[in-house]
């Protein structure tokens, strides 16, 4: 009975670690036309500098930030996929947004706040937003719920897409 018990042991091990791999994949890129944004946001600017250096067939590690402590540092990102080009293949887009306090009022925004322009790449892929935003919560601000809330435009097609992101500020230990 031992025998035979290990190799389907060691099969469900093997899937389940497939099963976990694919559930913890990032978010797939949108095709041409189907306009999308993502919001990431990490406690460091290390991953925008990977993301610059890397070639767009390397994934890119972001430790997501969803709770921080009041003088911590976030950086959040834009992410955009499935633009349009224009007859010579470019394409371009700005990102719009804001911020909402616990109390559901907004307390920073800009609009057209961040850009990407280019060459459309041959297959589906995200482009970031230039600039980063890198927000820091001071101890006098409330504790609770801050939102970034975004939207980017397509300038080819004037097609528009909406994210959102949740931060929660802690007074207390993380």
């Amino acid at each position: 009975m031992k025998k035979l018990w290990y190799p389907v042991f060691l099969a469900l091990l093997v899937w389940s670690q497939a099963v976990f791999a694919e559930i913890i994949e990032g978010p797939k890129p949108n095709s041409v036309g189907n306009l999308e944004l993502e919001i990431v946001a990490s406690g460091t600017p290390e991953y925008i500098k990977e993301w610059l250096s890397a070639p767009s067939s390397h994934g890119v590690t972001i430790k997501r930030i969803r709770a921080v402590k009041p003088e911590q540092l976030i950086v959040a990102s834009f992410l955009v996929s499935g633009m349009s080009a224009d007859e010579e293949g470019k394409y371009s887009f700005s990102v719009s947004m804001y911020v909402l306090g616990p109390d559901g009022k907004p307390i920073f925004g800009e609009r057209n706040y961040a850009k990407g322009s280019g060459i459309l790449p041959g297959k589906p892929t995200y482009i970031m937003a230039d600039p980063a935003l890198d927000i820091v919560l001071e101890e006098s601000d409330p504790a609770g719920d801050y939102i970034i809330v975004a939207q980017v435009e397509d300038h080819v097609s004037g097609a528009k897409a909406d994210c959102s992101y949740l931060i929660k500020l802690s007074k207390s230990e993380l």
